[in-house]
């Protein structure tokens, strides 16, 4: 799967780890190494960012939008090295911190006009990105059918 650099780019790959640990405060590396994947999923991100829908459970959003995760693992493989590029990116600027067993914000990426819609969306659709990964990550990663 190849995914468009212009449309996913280390600038916006950065700021949306950055929004979505700034709800969450702290995420272990699974958790991190997913929020991309979800962020690529353009449907998925415009779904999440509507104000007036709130995440329950990692379990019953899967089995209502299956069709979002059909191409998950391969989504999944393909935003690993920019995961990693930018966690190093947000780590370097100081926006994050990483720890034994993940990382923490530390002060996160302030959103402005400028950013534009798709960062807008990202941002809004933040709060329910971490709470659909702050549950059981070995259901999350068996049920996207991510093989490690």
């Amino acid at each position: 799967m190849k995914l468009s650099s212009f449309y996913n780019n280390l600038g916006i790959d950065a700021f949306a780890i950055s929004a979505v640990l700034e709800r969450a405060e702290f995420l272990t590396f699974p958790r991190l190494m997913v929020i991309l994947p979800i962020v690529a999923h353009r449907d998925m991100v415009r779904q999440l960012a509507n104000t007036r829908f709130r995440v329950v459970s990692f379990e019953q959003y899967f089995i209502e939008k299956t069709q979002y995760f059909y191409n998950f693992a391969d989504r999944y493989r393909a935003c690993l090295a920019p995961t990693v590029n930018a966690l190093q990116l947000l780590n370097e600027i100081g926006c994050l911190e990483f720890r034994a067993d993940g990382a923490a914000i530390v002060s996160p990426l302030p959103i402005t006009a400028a950013m534009g819609n798709r960062a807008d969306r990202i941002h809004r659709a933040s709060s329910n990105i971490a709470a659909l990964i702050s549950g059981s990550v070995d259901v999350f990663y068996l049920n996207a059918r991510i093989e490690l």
